[in-house]
């Protein structure tokens, strides 16, 4: 190696030093400061995801919490349409119909969260005593949005 450099004119061993550099340059940014600026770039993405994720479980273990004080206070006396109101509104939802049938109520929701459905529909039957015999749902007008076209309630 040494005697092939030696045998290179001072013009080719300089251009073959600066290709050396340039190779040398170019090893280190693809096997360090890339991979290190790309896991820097992932990282701050899942930070902003995870802060959206603890935001939006704040929002809603506040609303699970009222909920919770609320049907506390033995509130679970009444017909199926007070019960359904009174709960429809600790989780602001709102109805835009009702319709009794014997024991059983028909109701109707338009353009209310997905989740928000959930949690009340989940408050109605652990803490109201309240089945869903069946549900009909339908897209909203926004991304999360459902349309209740049919929910049978029964006790």
């Amino acid at each position: 190696m040494k005697a092939w450099w030696q045998h290179l004119n001072t013009r080719e061993q300089r251009l073959v030093a600066a290709m050396a550099l340039a190779c040398l340059v170019f090893i280190l940014y693809s096997t360090i400061w890339q991979p290190l600026n790309d896991s820097l770039i992932e990282g701050q993405a899942k930070l902003e995801r995870n802060q959206e994720m603890l935001t939006w479980v704040e929002e809603n273990t506040a609303l699970y919490q009222e909920a919770k004080r609320a049907s506390g206070k033995g509130q679970s006396s009444g017909s199926l349409s007070s019960i359904a109101s009174r709960t429809a509104k600790t989780y602001k939802l709102t109805i835009t119909r009702m319709q009794p049938q014997g024991d059983d109520l028909q109701v109707w929701i338009e353009n209310t969260p997905f989740t928000q459905l959930l949690f009340w529909l989940e408050h109605l039957a652990n803490n109201e005593g309240l089945q869903v015999q069946a549900i009909d749902l339908s897209q909203g007008n926004r991304p999360g949005e459902v349309n209740v076209k049919r929910l049978h309630l029964v006790k």
